[in-house]
Formats: C-alpha cells, sequence, structure tokens
C-alpha cells in the first residue's frame, strides 16, 4: 500500500517537471512582409447592425457583440428552417441577463427585434447630462432597451437608479 501511495505521488510530480518548457519567440522582418488580400464577407443583417447602432461609439461592448451575433446569424442554416413556406423565425440570443428576441423573414433578414441588456456602460453624453442634473448622486444600476424595427426608427431607453444615501431614484431616458 506504501509503495502505491508512493509511487502515484511520484507520478503526480512528473506533471510539474514537464511543465517547465523552454519559451521561444520568432521575430518578422517588417521590410520582408507581404499584404494579403482580406476576404470580406457582406453581413445579410447590416442594416439592423447599423441603424441600431446610430451612436455606435457610445454603445457598451455587451451590447455590439449581441447585436452582431445577432445581425451574423443565418437562419437557412437551422434545421427550423424550411425554403418552400414564406414564414417568420422567432430567434432569442442570450448572453447572462441580456437579450435579443429577433424575428427573422424566410430570407435571413432581421424583421424586428427587442433587446433588453443589464448593467450596461452609459454613453458619456447621458452620464455627463445627468451628473450635471443630479449633483451628488451616483449611478446603482442601469439597463437598456432597444426596439428595432426594419421599416421603422430604432428606439432606445435607458433605465438608471440613482443612488444618494438612503435616497433612489429611477430615471429613464
Amino acid at each position: 500500500m506504501k509503495k502505491c501511495i508512493l509511487g502515484l505521488c511520484i507520478l503526480g510530480l512528473t506533471n510539474l517537471i514537464c511543465a517547465q518548457n523552454d519559451l521561444a519567440m520568432v521575430t518578422a522582418n517588417v521590410d520582408n512582409l507581404t499584404a494579403k488580400s482580406v476576404k470580406t464577407s457582406e453581413i445579410n443583417n447590416a442594416k439592423y447592425l447599423y441603424s441600431s447602432n446610430l451612436d455606435a461609439q457610445n454603445l457598451a461592448l455587451n451590447i455590439k457583440k449581441l447585436q452582431k451575433i445577432a445581425a451574423d446569424y443565418d437562419i437557412k442554416n437551422d434545421v427550423v428552417y424550411s425554403k418552400n413556406k414564406t414564414i417568420t423565425y422567432d430567434v432569442v440570443f442570450k448572453d447572462n441577463a441580456n437579450i435579443i428576441n429577433a424575428v427573422y423573414d424566410y430570407n435571413g433578414i432581421i424583421i424586428s427585434s427587442e433587446e433588453y441588456y443589464e448593467n450596461v456602460r452609459l454613453p458619456y453624453s447621458l452620464t455627463k447630462a445627468l451628473a450635471n442634473e443630479y449633483p451628488g448622486w451616483s449611478f446603482a444600476k442601469s439597463n437598456c432597451t432597444i426596439m428595432y424595427s426594419k421599416n421603422g426608427e430604432v428606439k432606445s431607453t435607458y433605465n438608471i437608479k440613482l443612488k444618494k444615501g438612503n435616497k433612489m431614484k429611477l430615471i429613464t431616458r
């Protein structure tokens, strides 16, 4: 029994010994590099992606990432897709508490979407305006709701919870 335990300990230590490998680094001479052409692919839902990002620089990264996933999604590759029927498809994208409910047509184009994001970074212009309007208040929580329609405008709403001591305020912008 002692030999088995001792053997297992030695066997376990051999894994640690092998982990000490030499590192190698290769540097390339910039003058010798040749430019390669980059193949770009067209996004099916570019209108959705760019219209919902009206102020793209101010949107939080988690919003941009989930919207990019929804825009890149191809309903034609899904098992529920039927090329013989002209129907719509409801697809739900979730990332933690962030949700996009998107409606795709039979061509794979997003007709409409309802998006809800929790604890997002607020745009700088909004935080500046709220800080000036409510001095001394801190940001406790912020949620964003985005409504997209292919034929309509994009509506973004931020629900911000402000805190000052024991007081709380709910602001909608």
